[in-house]
């Protein structure tokens, strides 16, 4: 659980340094926050049926940067120590072996961000929904109740269907 939890945090890490490009490109959160934003069923099915499928490459890329840990010798609780000592700007007494390491999967992590985010601009594209767009009912299902229950039906809605 605690693995599954790691990695799940590590793409959501991913995939929000991706939304950071966006917001570096003209687009402000706070802004967007203050303005409820309409979400028709049909723009709203869309919404689930793209967030069905980057869930699958999420899925497919956790294996891929569980294996990066592992294949550089590192184990997922130590890689996370040092990853929250980094990020917190700590000493993370890391030996030679493992700064090696850490180097090593920091660079495979960050192909495969790359490779997320192709993908999802990919999926977006072919469902033409807009990345700022997906972005802003992402952040609106964040704060409005009322959205994710509709969201919530949709899903419902589909799964008989899959």
């Amino acid at each position: 659980m605690n693995r599954n939890v790691f990695i799940h945090m590590m793409v959501v890490a991913f995939l929000m340094a991706g939304i950071t490009g966006v917001q570096a490109q003209g687009f402000n959160p706070n802004q967007q926050q203050q303005q409820e934003i309409e979400v028709s069923d049909t723009e709203l099915q869309t919404f689930a049926q793209i967030m069905q499928e980057v869930q699958q490459v999420q899925k497919n890329s956790q294996g891929t940067m569980l294996k990066a840990i592992k294949d550089n010798g590192l184990e997922v609780q130590r890689y996370q120590e040092i990853a929250r000592a980094k990020q917190k700007g700590q000493d993370a007494n890391m030996s030679s072996e493992e700064q090696k390491a850490y180097q090593a999967v920091q660079e495979v992590l960050k192909q495969e961000q790359q490779k997320m985010r192709q993908k999802m601009n990919s999926i977006l594209e072919n469902y033409s929904m807009d990345r700022q767009r997906y972005i802003r009912i992402s952040r609106a299902l964040q704060r409005d109740q009322e959205l994710q229950q509709r969201l919530q039906q949709l899903r419902q809605q589909q799964q008989p269907q899959q």
